[in-house]
């Protein structure tokens, strides 16, 4: 949104939708209270006829400015992988875990057909654990 109030260069020619814009933000604060219909219309009529954006500067000057526009967050930050101390404690139990789970289900499935797909859980792990976004992978 424009600061009316405090023009980067006063002196520069307004387009129409710069007229019209301000009248919007007009509209906005008798909306919210801060102009009389009466003030309203004296500084319509006024917007209207500006020709430098100097021109509307007076229009806004006991108005509050306008927010300033929201930044957008880093989707990246809020995503991260585990990585560092954490991500290095999980990667070393894995395998055990793995070996673990290969002779259990060995065992209770009488055969060894299928363990080995508990192997696949040490890259599936270190994907997650060290993929886009880790800690590593920013410090290289």
């Amino acid at each position: 949104m424009v600061d009316y109030a405090n023009p980067l260069r006063p002196t520069e020619r307004v387009a129409d939708r710069d007229r019209a814009d301000a009248v919007a933000a007009l509209a906005t604060a008798r909306d919210e209270g801060r102009l009389s219909p009466a003030e309203f219309e004296e500084r319509s009529n006024f917007a209207r006829t500006a020709v430098t954006w100097g021109d509307l500067a007076p229009l806004f000057k006991d108005l509050p400015r306008p927010p300033a526009p929201a930044t957008q967050d880093d989707w990246g930050r809020h995503s991260r992988a585990l990585g560092g101390a954490v991500g290095a404690t999980i990667m070393a139990f894995i395998p055990f875990l793995s070996l673990g789970l290969f002779f259990i289900a060995g065992f209770a499935w009488n055969g060894w057909a299928w363990g080995w797909l508990f192997f696949l859980l040490i890259p599936l792990c270190g994907i997650v654990i060290y993929g886009p976004g880790s800690e590593d992978r920013r410090r290289r």
